[in-house]
């Protein structure tokens, strides 16, 4: 006589093996736990904007935007609420939980940045891409009014940048955004940039080291910085903010895509774009005549 299995005998068995594939994915979870005062919420709940304190082994002292994996776990919160949180770090991803509320202190004013040099006001879609110089990872000068006739997508990053979800998904978009054009014969005239705004620690050699970590081909992908001053008039034009905080740099995202005319075509603002999201913004961007 065959015996079938009983449905609660293959319920358990389905959930075990879920419960052994997640454990598989997660294997290389790191948890830090940390102090810090709570800002704001953002994105729903998605996001939480904390001063946070040293976080030994891993990063510096400074206020940043966190994933929040548990959104109701910041409605009792306002800002300047002392909270301690649990931070969790993978390969690819970051989240916190665990926030808890320990004290109350009287929310401080956001230091103020210096103006970006030179700008008025944000570019916008239409808008000419300003020129500017800035120097590559082989130490060789790189002008941005050389682009005109490519289309150009561009970031900005900084090496030491501590949460995958940061500079590294940045630069890993744009490696996927490679990939994507390399195989497509038929648009050619293409260039991808990679802006570093930690110039003094992100020197050539440094810079060289992350192209080939994201196997760049340096004849369509730089990596770059410039002189402080330059940088901060480039990234002005575009909402890009940062400052030194500690011993990192707090910063927001931006990511262009410029056409072959060298005028602005689109301005991404956040982390959530996907390479696919370029290279169709990229494809078209190539086909406007200069």
């Amino acid at each position: 006589m065959k015996i079938q299995p009983s449905k609660t005998f293959l319920t358990l068995a389905a959930l075990f093996l879920a419960v052994a594939a997640f454990a598989q994915t997660n294997t290389n979870v790191t948890h830090y736990a940390v102090k810090g005062v709570f800002k704001e919420s953002r994105a729903d709940g998605r996001k939480a904007v904390i001063k946070h304190e040293t976080i030994p082994g891993y990063m510096d002292a400074m206020t940043m935007p966190f994933n929040v994996k548990n959104p109701a776990e910041l409605k009792p919160l306002k800002p300047g609420d002392e909270i301690t949180f649990r931070l969790s770090v993978t390969d690819t991803e970051d989240w916190i939980d665990e926030i808890k509320k320990t004290g109350e202190r009287t929310p401080t004013p956001k230091p103020a940045l210096p103006p970006p040099l030179n700008i008025t006001q944000e570019l916008e879609p239409g808008a000419l891409m300003p020129d500017c110089i800035l120097t590559n990872q082989s130490g060789l000068p790189v002008r941005t009014s050389d682009f005109k006739g490519r289309a150009l997508a561009f970031t900005f990053f900084f090496t030491r940048c501590p949460l995958p979800t940061y500079c590294p998904r940045m630069n890993s978009n744009l490696a996927a955004v490679q990939k994507a054009l390399q195989t497509d014969t038929a648009h050619t005239n293409w260039q991808l940039l990679s802006i570093s705004f930690d110039p003094q620690f992100d020197t050539p050699s440094q810079l060289a080291a992350q192209a080939n970590f994201y196997q760049a081909d340096t004849n369509h992908w730089n990596f770059a910085t410039a002189d402080p001053a330059v940088i901060r008039q480039l990234s002005g034009a575009f909402g890009l903010m940062f400052m030194r905080e500690g011993g990192s740099i707090s910063h927001n995202l931006r990511t262009v895509v410029v056409d072959a005319a060298g005028r602005v075509q689109k301005v991404f603002t956040d982390n959530e774009w996907q390479p696919a999201e370029v290279v169709a913004k990229m494809k078209h961007a190539m086909e406007t005549k200069p």
